[in-house]
């Protein structure tokens, strides 16, 4: 399902984000409304997405997600609200507007994988890319980028490829 891993320096540089705390079941309603409020956003200051639309997760227990059971993860499902921020690098820094934050992501390392295959299916991505980056000696921190190479609307399940990116923490 994915890639081999890597670790790789990346600037987003400039962006346009709006925050969300959804449950996983509300997740394709609300990335289908933000990416459409941001692309109207985008043309309405002459500006354009330069590189991969994406989620930036927050607050990740990675040890509660990556080792969770069968009943914990329908609980997550179905409960947990997940904090992350929708978001686009954009050609340069936009006014913000009501919830659509401007702002700038500074460089940082991260380890890196390529998913493909269902989103569903993405925590078996995150659970190998977690123990070779073990075994390299690094240490991830608590949140988690998912860059979106394709559209679900116009390419079946198996075809979506993830780019997930985790930053290390503080070197």
């Amino acid at each position: 399902m994915s890639e081999p891993f890597e670790l790789v320096e990346k600037t987003f540089g400039p962006v346009i984000e709006i925050e969300e705390r959804v449950g996983m079941l509300s997740m394709p309603a609300t990335f289908g409304r933000d990416f459409k409020r941001i692309m109207a956003h985008l043309q309405a200051h002459g500006a354009e997405c330069t590189e991969l639309p994406y989620a930036r997760y927050q607050e990740m227990d990675w040890e509660r997600e990556l080792n969770q059971g069968m009943l914990s993860t329908l609980s997550s499902m179905l409960f947990k609200r997940w904090h992350f921020f929708v978001g686009m690098p954009t050609s340069r820094l936009l006014p913000g507007d009501g919830p659509m934050v401007s702002r700038e992501l500074p460089s940082r390392r991260y380890a890196r994988a390529l998913h493909r295959g269902p989103y569903r299916q993405c925590g078996a991505t995150y659970k190998a890319l977690h123990a070779w980056a073990r075994e390299q000696g690094l240490v991830l921190a608590n949140e988690a980028i998912e860059c979106y190479v394709n559209d679900p609307r116009e390419v079946g399940q198996d075809g979506l490829e993830t780019v997930i990116l985790i930053p290390l923490e503080s070197e």
